[in-house]
């Protein structure tokens, strides 16, 4: 059953993915990267969700899909950074030989960090997700491993929060990857599924609108003692407060353009807004209006829109290619 509330927050999460790349200044810059990093948990944990009870054709057919994907959006991005290095005249071997290093590559297989653009690892970090859970499916033992929810989030929160506002920070590979953010969330939208199914939701909505404002709160403040980090306690209590209003209120923005999105364009606007990015940053940086303090506020919310227009168009595209 479609879930109109799910869709409306996946694409209030789209835009805030695009706040987090392309960074408003200021510290209310800060504050708005702080609360948008519920965006990328929100999407595993509805996948971990709508995986539940699924059986192998179904996990294969999505593990088709994303590894198609995964294929598609690295081949692209290569190509734009090939097509950077010959505009800017440093086109050579070198160049192209230093994203195929033993160390790139190792950090692509173990943390899902693409050497074309950090962002795709996203990709890489739902097919993992989706070929363990296909394997925990045939071995009948999906459910055996929920203990590793609270263990994996207490890592990262303390490897990647916790070492920042001690100074004494680690690379965001760390943390940012399938072991300590795509499978936690995975298996906590799979675990409410099942409970979801077998006790039923004995939550009230008030205390779901709780958990997202204090987690918007703890967000924003964490951001400005840590000084950034991927990944928040508030962010936690923000994804889990969504998602639980979403179950109990699933026809909340039904017909809306942000449900649109969120069914239709939130992951053409995850994949493509980076190259919006890029084009409008070189056209600012052409015209001399990089640094104005009005193009930096501007920036973000046009790339989003044109993000979004573009994922439109490739939907649309596609949907008429199925026709004919």
């Amino acid at each position: 059953m479609k879930n109109d509330c799910f869709n409306v927050c996946k694409g209030i999460a789209a835009f805030g993915i695009v706040l987090i790349h392309c960074d408003l200044p200021s510290p209310v810059g800060g504050m708005m990267n702080g609360l948008a990093r519920f965006g990328v948990p929100l999407f595993f944990m509805v996948s971990g969700y709508f995986s539940y009870g699924k059986g192998t054709d179904t996990i294969k057919r999505r593990i088709r899909k994303f590894l198609g994907l995964f294929l598609l959006a690295n081949g692209i991005y290569f190509a734009w950074r090939l097509l950077d290095f010959w505009v800017k005249g440093g086109l050579t071997m070198e160049a192209v030989a230093a994203f195929f290093t033993p160390e790139s590559l190792l950090y692509w297989a173990l943390f899902n960090e693409s050497p074309f653009r950090t962002h795709l690892w996203f990709l890489g970090a739902m097919l993992y997700c989706y070929c363990m859970y296909g394997f925990l499916v045939k071995q009948r033992c999906e459910e055996r491993i929920y203990a590793l929810i609270p263990l994996c989030l207490a890592a990262n929160l303390l490897l990647g929060e916790g070492l920042s506002i001690m100074g004494r920070g680690i690379s965001f590979l760390y943390v940012r990857n399938f072991w300590l953010t795509g499978l936690p969330f995975f298996l906590w939208g799979h675990w409410i599924a099942r409970e979801e199914r077998r006790k039923g939701l004995h939550i009230r909505p008030g205390l779901c609108l709780a958990a997202i404002f204090l987690g918007a709160g703890l967000s924003m403040g964490e951001m400005l003692l840590s000084g950034g980090a991927e990944l928040y306690l508030g962010s936690i209590f923000m994804t889990g407060g969504m998602f639980l209003l979403a179950l109990l209120h699933p026809s909340f923005g039904k017909g809306s353009l942000l449900a649109h999105i969120g069914e239709k364009a939130t992951l053409h606007m995850y994949l493509w807004q980076l190259i919006v990015f890029d084009i409008t940053d070189n056209l600012a940086y052409r015209c001399g209006v990089w640094g104005h303090i009005v193009y930096q506020w501007v920036m973000p919310l046009w790339v989003g829109l044109v993000s979004w227009l573009l994922a439109e168009a490739l939907v649309y595209r596609k949907k008429g290619a199925v026709k004919v």
